[in-house]
C-alpha cells in the first residue's frame, strides 16, 4: 500500500465503545463521546473518508496513489484501480481484527480512547516525531498514577498495535520508554507482597473444606480444583471459567486420568495466544491427602456425565472465578492468615517457592510453570512464606 505514511485502516467490526455495541440505531443518532473519539480515531489512522466496497458491505478506504506499472509516462495507475485496492484493503483489515482475541482487540480499543482524549487535553497533533515526547509524558503520568506493570504493558501494545496501523515508527520501542518501563518493572516485583500457598497452607486449606461446603460434592470440587491450581501452576483462568454463565477453563475431555498422573490439555493461555495448546501433567503424591490424581479421581466419580468444563456444581453449573476465590478466602480466614495477603496467583507462586525449596532445576520449575523466561524468579518467595 504505497502513498502516504499512514495508510487508512478501518477494520469491519473494529473496536467500538460499548455505547456503540447498542442495537437499532440511526444513522442520524448524535455520536456518545467515547463514539466521536474513535470516530476521531479512525479518521486520523489514514487519510481520507471510509467508504464502501462495491456490494455495499465492506467498508475501505483510500489507500494513496497506486504507483504506476509498467513504462510509459502517461501511466498512472496501472492495472490496478482505486476501487480493486480499496476492496482487498477491507479484505485485509478484516483479518488484522482477528489477528488478536476479541477480549484483546476490546483493551486495544479502550487505551486508542484515552490516547485520542490524551492528546485533545494537550492539544497535540498525535502524529509525527512529537508523539515521542507525548508517549514519555503519558508514561510519566501512569507511573505516578501507580498503574500495575500488566496495566502499562498493555497499554503500550494497544499504542504499538495503533502506531504500526498508522504507519508510525513505534516508540514504544523507544530506548527511554524500554528502561523506563524495566526500572518500573523491577520496582514493582519487590512492591508485590503476595505471599505463596505452600504444601503445608494447602493441606490446611483442603482440610476447611469440610466447614466451608455445603455438600461432599462441594468438598470434592473445591479440592480437586485447589490441588490442580497448586500442582499444575495454573493460573486460575487457565482452570476455571471466569462466571456462571461463560464457559472457560479446563474442559473435561481434556482431562486423561492414568494410573500414576494426570495430563491435562491446555488449550490456550498467557504465553500460548495463538492457541497451539500445551500439555500439563501432574504427578501422584503416594500416601498425601493432597494428591492431586486422587483428588480428580474421586471427583470424577461424582462428577455429572455431561461434557463441558471438568469444574462444575452438582447441579451442571459451572465453578467461577468469583466462587474459587470466596471459597480459597473462607478457608484462608479459617486458618487464621490474613486473606488480603493472598491472591489466586498465590497457587501458581506457591509452586513455584516450592519447587525452588526442593532444589529443582531452573528447567524444570519453568516448566512446571510453563514459563518462558526467568520471569518465575520473582515468584520464588521463601521469605514470605507462612507457617501454620
Amino acid at each position: 500500500m504505497a502513498g502516504s505514511a499512514a495508510a487508512a485502516v478501518n477494520v469491519p467490526g473494529g473496536p467500538v465503545s460499548d455505547a456503540e455495541e447498542d442495537a437499532g440505531r440511526s444513522e442520524g443518532e448524535e455520536m456518545s463521546g467515547s463514539e466521536e473519539e474513535t470516530a476521531q480515531l479512525h479518521r486520523r489512522m489514514g487519510p481520507g473518508e471510509s467508504r464502501r466496497s462495491a456490494d455495499g458491505a465492506t467498508p475501505m478506504q483510500p489507500v494513496g496513489q497506486v504507483q504506476r506499472v509498467g513504462a510509459g509516462s502517461g501511466a498512472t495507475g496501472g492495472a490496478l484501480s482505486r476501487l480493486a485496492v480499496g476492496d482487498c484493503t477491507g479484505v485485509v483489515e478484516g483479518w488484522i481484527k482477528r489477528s488478536v482475541s476479541g477480549a484483546t482487540w476490546a483493551a486495544y480499543n479502550r487505551v486508542w480512547q484515552e490516547w485520542m482524549s490524551f492528546g485533545r487535553a494537550l492539544r497535540e497533533e498525535l502524529v509525527g516525531q512529537g508523539v515521542r515526547s507525548l508517549l514519555l509524558y503519558y508514561l510519566a503520568r501512569k507511573f505516578n498514577e501507580g498503574a500495575s506493570v500488566s496495566v502499562i504493558s498493555i497499554q503500550l501494545a494497544g499504542l504499538a498495535f495503533l502506531f504500526k496501523l498508522q504507519g508510525q515508527p513505534d516508540f514504544t520501542k523507544d530506548f527511554w520508554v524500554r528502561q523506563a518501563l524495566k526500572g518500573y518493572r523491577r520496582a514493582a516485583v519487590q512492591r508485590d507482597s503476595r505471599r505463596p500457598v505452600t504444601f503445608e497452607i494447602l493441606g490446611g486449606i483442603v482440610e476447611q473444606l469440610r466447614g466451608v461446603c455445603s455438600s461432599d460434592y462441594e468438598v470434592s470440587l473445591f479440592k480437586v480444583a485447589f490441588v490442580l491450581a497448586f500442582f499444575g501452576a495454573f493460573r486460575i483462568g487457565e482452570l476455571v471459567s471466569p462466571s456462571k454463565t461463560v464457559q472457560g477453563g479446563v474442559g473435561c475431555k481434556e482431562v486423561t486420568l492414568e494410573e500414576d498422573g494426570v495430563s491435562i490439555f491446555l488449550r490456550k493461555s498467557k504465553t500460548d495466544q495463538e492457541g497451539r495448546g500445551r500439555m500439563v501433567r501432574v504427578y501422584s503424591i503416594l500416601g498425601s491427602p493432597q494428591c492431586p490424581v486422587g483428588a480428580v479421581r474421586e471427583f470424577l466419580k461424582v462428577r455429572p456425565d455431561c461434557q463441558g468444563p471438568l469444574l462444575i456444581h452438582a447441579n451442571g453449573d459451572m465453578l467461577s472465578r468469583f466462587q474459587f476465590i470466596a471459597v480459597f478466602r473462607k478457608c484462608l480466614l479459617g486458618l487464621g492468615l490474613e486473606e488480603r495477603e493472598f491472591s489466586s496467583h498465590s497457587f501458581r507462586i506457591g509452586a513455584a517457592t516450592e519447587a525452588a525449596r526442593l532444589g529443582m532445576e531452573v528447567e524444570t520449575i519453568k516448566r512446571i510453570g510453563r514459563w518462558e523466561s526467568n520471569r518465575f524468579q520473582s515468584y520464588v518467595r521463601p521469605q514470605l512464606a507462612v507457617r501454620l
